[in-house]
Order: structure tokens, then sequence, then C-alpha cells
């Protein structure tokens, strides 16, 4: 059997943008992923609403900050062959104020961190697929999350996402994916996957998983 982890934010842990609710299991991207790849696989969820990849949120509760958790959660769930990562929406917060090449600079030390960790400690090498999130919709500038963002600069920032992910995959010779060219985020929240995002999401993984593996 193959083990896959998927360590994320909101988008990963289901949070339904209709009530704030998490979504059931068999709607979430990761379990949805898994039952399209069969019985073969089994799927870790590590996702948290609020995360970041680097940045300290003294405003939220609980350790909000990726770059301090992965390396336990790692540890805790190797042996593994494939670790996801999508994380970096909540990085664009309006009180970061950090360019998308920052934030793919706090990927590129999680990145360090986690596959030197793995090789030494853990004598391990799995394989690694970055996902650029699905960016943010203009919508967001009046949505109940307005009050987080800049509006139409972090929707920018979230497109640019993208391509400075795909040269931190390129550097470490691990496998990326671009979530925008198969998923959106919905129009009520326009940050969160709804039931179709995840749906159009865990199709294109469980592609992506098949190349991989």
């Amino acid at each position: 059997m193959k083990k896959i982890v998927c360590f994320g934010d909101s988008n990963t842990w289901g949070y339904n943008p209709a009530d704030g609710s998490r979504f059931p299991p068999e709607i979430r991207w990761p379990r949805l992923m898994g039952s399209l790849l069969g019985d073969e696989y089994e799927i870790i969820e590590e996702g948290q609403n609020g995360r970041t990849i680097c940045c300290e949120d003294p405003w939220e509760w609980g350790d909000k900050k990726g770059m301090d958790y992965i390396i336990p959660m790692v540890e805790t769930h190797h042996p593994f062959d494939l670790l996801i990562i999508m994380l970096g929406s909540n990085d664009l917060k309006a009180k970061f104020h950090l360019p998308a090449g920052d934030i793919a600079g706090g990927l590129q030390n999680m990145l360090m961190r986690t596959v030197s960790f793995l090789k030494v400690k853990c004598n391990a090498s799995p394989k690694i697929l970055v996902v650029a999130p699905p960016a943010l919709k203009p919508g967001i500038a009046g949505g109940v999350f307005k009050e987080f963002f800049e509006g139409e600069l972090s929707v920018s920032k979230s497109r640019d996402l993208a391509k400075w992910y795909k040269l931190v995959a390129d550097q470490f010779g691990v496998d990326f994916l671009d979530a925008s060219l198969y998923a959106e985020v919905g129009d009520t929240d326009s940050l969160h996957l709804t039931e179709p995002g995840h749906k159009a999401l865990a199709e294109a993984l469980a592609g992506k998983v098949r190349e991989i593996l």
C-alpha cells in the first residue's frame, strides 16, 4: 500500500464557505482523491484552518506556522511515499504584506528543512508534490474575508504564486501542479473551494499521483 500525506490549510481541511463547517470526508479533495486512486493508497489528511508557510499569526488560535509543524508531522507519519504540500493562501493576508516571491521563498525554506530532515534523520527520500493553491477571486474585496486581504492586490499575488512555486519545485527536483488550472474557489467567499472545486482538484491530483507513483 502506498501512503500519501496531504499538508495544507483550510482548503485541505475542507472548510465549507457556506457556513464555516467542515465538508464530510467524501467531499474533501484528499479523501476523494484517495477514492479515485483505489484501495492500494492510504491518505493522511493534515489540513488546518489558517495555516501559513512561515508566518507567525498571534491573532489565531493554535500554532498556524507550517514551518514549525511540518517536521514533527513528517516524523509522525514516516514512512510514506508522497508528501503533497498546498499552502500560501494565508500568507497573502494583509497583515503579512508579503509579495508572491517572498511567499515562495518561505516554501523554499520549508522544503530545505523537510528534505534534509527526512534524509538525515529518517533515512528517507519520499516523493514531494508542490501544489500552488487556487487563486483568490476578485470578489474577496467585498466578501466576508475582505478585512483580511488587500483586495485586488492579494488576488494578483495569488495568481503569481504558481510561477514562483514552479521555480522552487524545479530547484528541488520535486513535482509541481498549479491548482488554478483545474479548480477554482467559489463565489461565496472567493477564498475556499466548494464541492465542485474539491472534486475537480481531486481528479487532477489523482492523475498527477499516478504519474509520480
